[in-house]
């Protein structure tokens, strides 16, 4: 900034360093309004130099104007960027969880549970001191896997009512 004041200021035969640097500062300041700094530079310079001051007042704040405006276009644009980014970091992540709660869903499907010797004599035990054997597993219209017992107790319990009415109970296990 301190160059364009001093290139304006040559304009009206005022070189030097010290006034250029001075006017800069106060064409940086946020705290003044746009009229408040032109009325200080305005009053500054009318004691140095007896030439009209008003083109050089105009073009340096409409330079700082357009500075600051190309500053502010810069930090939007790096901003966009960085949300863009951010939204297409998000939505791999979205989609990576997605295939991979897919293809774990795909295996859970796939994979059917392997019993250690312990676990399939103690499921063995329960189903005969409860009286039902495990007849099949099939899968029901729904998509639902249904596990289905035979009746072991010899006739003492009744059969479950069922809306397909057979003589077998069973249990639907949703798949996941």
């Amino acid at each position: 900034m301190i160059d364009q004041v001093t290139e304006q200021l040559a304009k009206i035969q005022l070189k030097d360093e010290d006034v250029a640097t001075y006017i800069a500062g106060i064409v940086e300041d946020e705290s003044m309004e746009d009229e408040e700094k032109r009325e200080v530079i305005a009053e500054f310079l009318s004691e140095t130099t007896d030439e009209n001051t008003d083109k050089v007042i105009e073009s340096i704040l409409l330079a700082w104007k357009e500075r600051q405006g190309n500053a502010e276009k810069a930090r939007a644009e790096e901003k966009a960027k960085a949300l863009e980014e951010i939204h297409e970091r998000e939505k791999a992540r979205q989609e990576r969880s997605v295939k991979e709660m897919q293809e774990n869903a795909e295996l859970r499907r796939n994979h059917a549970k392997q019993l250690t010797k312990e676990e399939r004599a103690q499921r063995e035990r329960l189903m005969q001191q409860y009286g039902y054997d495990l007849d099949g597993v099939r899968e029901n219209a729904k998509g639902e896997t249904e596990i289905v017992y035979k009746d072991r107790s010899g006739g003492a319990a009744a059969p479950i009512e069922t809306p397909t009415s057979s003589k077998s109970k069973t249990r639907s296990v949703a798949n996941k």
